[in-house]
């Protein structure tokens, strides 16, 4: 695969990232019906659900945009024709391995969610993985057990670290 061949993929995976975001936040509910029958004030249900919202989405938003400069930084490296042969190569590999772990990411979210919790953030740092889940309650062991599982048959890496957002 040449560099030109490369760039377009990584721009495509990008874009893809971009519009799955894009298409969430769309299809969402502008806002929930029960907030007016709770007989809670409407201010602090709001506050409530958009903490927990604006972290998953703040996060996935803080995650693409670091991974947009870092595919940019490594085009930038390896379409230097000054730069050598063996520099650019370091590149080319560093942005397919930053390619690969963003698609595990969006794959594990993607099953999680699949499996029943409302949002998902999972970070991919080396060997180990960081996921925040976003549900009402805390997590029983099964579904640990479940999340873990579903991290490794994609990953490979046995070091999760789940973390819990309730609503």
């Amino acid at each position: 695969m040449n560099r030109k061949q490369t760039g377009i993929i990584g721009t495509l995976l990008i874009l893809i990232v971009f519009c799955g975001f894009l298409a969430t936040k769309l299809n969402s509910p502008l806002y929930s019906g029960n907030e007016i029958a709770s007989g809670e004030d409407k201010s602090t249900i709001g506050l409530n659900q958009s903490d927990s919202n604006s972290f998953f989405v703040e996060a996935k938003l803080a995650r693409d945009q670091n991974n947009a400069k870092t595919y940019q930084r490594l085009q930038e490296r390896i379409d230097d024709e000054s730069s050598a042969q063996e520099e650019r190569d370091k590149a080319s590999t560093e942005y397919r391995q930053l390619a690969l772990t963003t698609e595990k990411e969006i794959d594990i979210e993607t099953k999680l969610k699949g499996r029943g919790y409302e949002d998902v953030v999972c970070y991919i740092d080396g060997n180990k993985v960081k996921v925040f889940i976003k549900t009402e309650a805390e997590l029983t062991e099964a579904q640990a057990k479940e999340i873990k599982d579903e991290v490794l048959s994609s990953t490979q890496i046995k070091d999760v670290e789940i973390t819990v957002k309730k609503q």
